[in-house]
């Protein structure tokens, strides 16, 4: 039976290791729209409904022990460092779109305080999150499942990312998600609106 230290070790090993992996696909979205929903239960089509506006894209899981969380901080952060907000949106799309169910979503929302209406959280179709997923070259690797007396209980391992794109969609640089320098994210950031 495996120590529940040395799993969580192994886990976060394996996360560590995933920040390294997968690919910037840089390039504009053309004619792509994936359906996702929102921690309001609304509807939206990424990234057609964010055009015109800078937007910060992260993924998550809200079961996420260690790295979402720090991932969702920073983003907090870098919002609160901005001089100006307008025309810019921070998105966390979540890829355990099985259990992330609206109410979930605005739980995590509310409970890192996560300013609204500016940041939006949301999850989709597996197999839509999926293509997004490749899109941005982030890597997920979800762990077996286990059954508790709470039920079924899995994590995952992945990339610690975070992006900004343009108001056309473009994917213009990527950031470590839980150390992404705030300064410069937000010079970036300005420079973005400036170009529109």
């Amino acid at each position: 039976m495996t120590k529940p230290y040395m799993r969580w070790s192994r886990i976060l090993w394996l996360g560590a290791f995933l920040v390294g992996l997968g690919g910037c696909h840089e390039g504009e979205f053309v004619g792509e729209r994936y359906p996702l929903w929102t921690q309001e239960g609304a509807t939206l089509e990424f990234p057609e409904d964010f055009r015109g506006k800078v937007v910060l894209v992260a993924f998550f899981y809200v079961q996420c022990p260690d790295i979402c969380p720090m991932i969702a901080e920073r983003m907090r952060h870098i919002w609160f460092s901005l001089p100006d907000t307008a025309g810019v949106r921070a998105v966390m799309i979540s890829f355990d779109s099985r259990r992330d169910t609206p109410e979930r979503l605005r739980d995590f929302a509310q409970a890192h305080e996560l300013p609204q209406p500016g940041f939006v959280l949301a999850s989709g179709r597996p197999e839509v999150v999926e293509q997004l997923l490749q899109r941005f070259g982030v890597v997920v690797q979800k762990t077996p499942t286990e059954f508790t007396e709470a039920g079924e209980a899995y994590f995952y391992a992945h990339s610690d990312a975070l992006f900004l794109l343009d108001g056309r969609g473009r994917i213009r640089k990527r950031y470590s998600g839980t150390e992404a320098p705030i300064a410069e994210v937000v010079r970036d950031v300005q420079q973005l609106r400036r170009e529109q």
